[in-house]
């Protein structure tokens, strides 16, 4: 069986990005055989200095969401990073089997650095990431391409300990399974559909009703050509819009267009939002109803299971390092 372990930051209110980026995928994991860990990852979101109240309802709202979006938890296991401790003193440890010159190199680092300052939180947090994977000993990481250099970090810090220090871990693999869909904000199609309410026009939140969604829908940005076709260097709005149809009803972009070659935009729009409508109604109704009940027996037991698998892990790498 294998162990699978993902992420998702509490940074804002979940969006349909991350819903067919990630949380369907994990739906999906949790229905095969595999161990799963999905964790809300809030100390990597310290490093963008959130407001501390609405950090905390965010933690609470995610780890519902997910449970309302029909993670199995037979054999998955959702929890707060920060309720497992070990995992910040495993990446204490990995950090010294990571070179400099590889935190340096990473895009993302760049990226952030020049908008929240570079900070050491930022400069270390694939370190911490790697914790993440490693802690639980996963095999697989259900990762976006834009994840993918943080793998191969995970990667290459394993190996350096095991070099020292024997099999200890496994080299955690990208997951062969279909990833999720990359959703662009439906306003600014060269950017990711965001948490930030800079883009609310632009982002379907989990939320949102209907009547909300084919608004955006109808006022997204396309181009003028009046035909639905996938390029995503001529017409990346109308081209996040197949993607969000294909992955919602599990089709390939040539089959999305070739159902709507005959519909003009408009029809288009209004067909997309209605299946986002469709999809996110059910995941919503579960979370009213979770926000209604006391998850924190279920939320307990979770976290229990996350510590005892954790702290397997730290007793055998201190047992190894002498500590």
């Amino acid at each position: 069986m294998k162990t699978v372990f993902s992420g998702i930051q509490p940074t804002g209110k979940v969006h349909l990005g991350n819903f067919l980026g990630a949380i369907k995928n994990w739906v999906h994991l949790s229905n095969v055989e595999n161990k799963n860990f999905f964790c809300v990852v809030d100390l990597h979101s310290i490093t963008t200095h959130p407001d501390p109240m609405e950090l905390k309802s965010n933690i609470e709202q995610t780890l519902k969401l997910l449970i309302a979006a029909g993670i199995n938890l037979d054999n998955s296991i959702i929890y707060a990073q920060s309720s497992v401790p070990q995992h910040a003193y495993l990446s204490w440890i990995l950090s010294s089997f990571c070179q400099v010159g590889e935190l340096q190199r990473m895009t993302q680092y760049k990226e952030k650095a020049d908008s929240l300052g570079s900070h050491a939180g930022i400069f270390t947090y694939p370190v911490l990431m790697a914790s993440d994977i490693l802690i639980h000993k996963a095999n697989e990481v259900p990762v976006g391409d834009d994840q993918t250099q943080h793998l191969e970090l995970t990667r290459n810090i394993a190996e350096r300990f095991n070099n020292k220090y024997g099999d200890v871990f496994p080299l955690p693999e990208k997951s062969s399974g279909k990833s999720g869909a990359r959703l662009m904000s439906l306003k600014h199609p060269d950017s990711k559909m965001s948490k930030s309410s800079d883009d609310i026009n632009g982002t379907i939140y989990f939320d949102d009703d209907k009547d909300t969604i084919m608004k955006k829908f109808k006022s997204s940005v396309t181009d003028s050509d009046d035909i639905i076709q996938y390029n995503l260097s001529e017409k990346k709005g109308i081209s996040n819009l197949i993607d969000i149809y294909a992955s919602i009803n599990g089709m390939s972009h040539k089959e999305v267009e070739k159902t709507f070659m005959d519909s003009r935009y408009g029809e288009f729009k209004m067909a997309v939002g209605e299946c986002v409508a469709e999809y996110l109604n059910p995941i919503n109704l579960k979370f009213i109803e979770l926000e209604k009940e006391n998850i924190s027996e279920i939320v307990k037991i979770n976290l229990q299971e996350a510590q005892a698998s954790a702290e397997l892990t730290i007793q055998e790498v201190n047992n190894i390092l002498g500590l």
